[in-house]
């Protein structure tokens, strides 16, 4: 089976995920070294409440001459209270795109701090033009996007989306952005639609997510507490129970 999502940044500023079908959201978290999406935190919080798949992803500037170390602890800074929560994914559209082991080395420092190995966003045209041999050996997973035109398309309709994207150096995508002028109903502006290959627990898979389980509540114990305990967040525990009390199985 397959998941029907958008990707979303600052450019959404105002998009109410509770008023559009979506079957995840990828969000825009952090660009270059400094720079953090200032609708990230709202957009994660939403996509928390309705309990929505997340992913995060970094926008890289080796153009600017940054150190891939340095962009890397400025995505973990973002999104470190996230971890094992999303998808983790490194956007390679600017600069010099055949400098691949720039982002080899983002992509291992990320695994290095979060323990969790990202997936690489890029064109299928940049794709098979340069050289991915060491990401796609490292078993970074793949996020490619390719667009067929710049028509609307409805509703995750996909009949006028074109073929799928065709590869070199990895065996299949994890996700494919086909069209970056897809129409929902409930926001009236175009967005980036994916396709992501598999179910949700194929996605919480890639986003190093435990299966999910139950914790039972002790005296003394704190939402926090357990939050940390079992490492989620306040928000999906709130989300999954009504109450929570001494003696009390919590769905994590």
């Amino acid at each position: 089976m397959a998941m029907n999502g958008i990707d979303i940044s600052k450019w959404q500023k105002g998009l109410k995920l509770a008023n559009i079908k979506c079957d995840f959201v990828i969000i825009k978290a952090t660009e270059g070294a400094t720079y953090k999406d200032p609708c990230f935190d709202d957009f994660v919080k939403q996509a928390q409440q309705l309990g929505k798949p997340m992913g995060f992803y970094h926008f890289s500037r080796p153009d600017n001459g940054n150190d891939p170390t340095a962009e890397a602890a400025n995505f973990y800074k973002a999104i470190k209270p996230y971890v094992r929560q999303g998808i983790l994914a490194l956007d390679w559209e600017a600069g010099d795109l055949s400098k691949t082991d720039w982002a080899l080395k983002w992509l291992d420092e990320v695994k290095r701090l979060t323990g969790v190995k990202p997936m690489i966003y890029t064109s299928q045209w940049v794709l098979n033009n340069y050289d991915f041999s060491k990401i796609a050996d490292g078993d970074y997973g793949l996020w490619i996007a390719k667009w067929r035109d710049h028509e609307a398309d409805y509703n995750y309709d996909m009949t006028n989306a074109g073929s799928k994207p065709k590869l070199k150096w990895w065996a299949f995508y994890a996700v494919w952005q086909w069209t970056s002028s897809g129409i929902l109903d409930g926001y009236g502006s175009y967005l980036d639609c994916d396709q992501f290959m598999g179910d949700v627990r194929a996605w919480n898979l890639y986003a190093g997510k435990p299966e999910e389980t139950t914790y039972t509540v002790k005296d003394g114990d704190t939402i926090t507490g357990i939050a940390d305990k079992m490492h989620t967040s306040v928000d999906s525990i709130v989300a999954k129970n009504n109450l929570i009390q001494p003696g009390q199985v919590l769905l994590i």
